[in-house]
């Protein structure tokens, strides 16, 4: 018999994918370090709430394929778990970010600046979009490689989206904090917000494969999109 010495609680509490247990009440006994930004008490009763309508009928455990979004994370599945009527457990599992491949040919893609290739698709859209549209950028985001038409059409498909709403908000920044690794270079992380009371979501499948392509990791809110845009610098 083969004797493990590893500590399953350090490998649960290192996890990429949260997770978290409760109490029969709804309160948080457990959680991992993953999991510490569900536990805002609004947003840990809403995954409390989850685990109860998917808990199995019996004792034992039951995983389920479901698109969730929280904040910056996004998950395609979840688990309940619970052995006794005091504890139940939900674990989520993390959709893996846009991947950027090591042999990542630049081929098709131009030194843009955002700002301009934004403003004009906004032109466009604003022929046949009347409402209020504001728009909060800095203006002083560095160009960066773009394949221009390719994102181009991934701005439209997102507008489509917010066509009848009566407000738009777009925020386009820098992430603080966080760099991707591209070549063995690091490189900045452009954040696009495009936000509405409500939006429109046939095109979803869509923005995720223009996203990918583009080597975009997509967030997809019930009022909001966000995109994670790499910002290649030239040489």
């Amino acid at each position: 018999m083969n004797i493990i010495s590893t500590s399953f609680k350090f490998l649960v509490e290192n996890s990429n994918n949260p997770l978290l247990i409760f109490t029969h009440e709804g309160a948080v006994k457990y959680f991992n370090h993953s999991a510490e930004f569900l536990t805002d008490m609004h947003l840990s009763l809403k995954l409390f709430r989850l685990a109860m309508n998917y808990a199995s009928h019996s004792f034992g455990s039951r995983t389920v394929y479901i698109d969730l979004t929280y904040g910056m994370d996004r998950f395609y599945a979840i688990t309940v778990l619970y052995e006794n009527e005091n504890e139940l457990c939900i674990y989520l599992y993390r959709t893996p970010r846009a991947t950027i491949p090591k042999d990542l040919s630049f081929d098709g893609f131009t030194p843009t600046d955002i700002n301009i290739l934004l403003e004009a698709n906004i032109e466009l859209f604003k022929i046949k979009y009347n409402n209020r549209l504001t728009l909060f950028t800095d203006y002083s985001l560095p160009k960066f490689q773009m394949q221009q038409n390719s994102f181009s059409m991934l701005l439209r498909k997102l507008f489509e989206q917010f066509q009848d709403t009566k407000e738009i908000n777009i925020t386009l920044k820098i992430k603080i904090g966080e760099t991707i690794i591209i070549q063995k270079k690091k490189y900045p992380i452009v954040l696009f917000e495009i936000k509405s009371d409500s939006r429109e979501r046939k095109n979803d499948e869509s923005i995720e494969k223009l996203s990918l392509e583009n080597h975009i990791t997509a967030y997809f809110h019930r009022e909001s999109i966000i995109l994670e845009i790499p910002c290649i610098l030239s040489d």
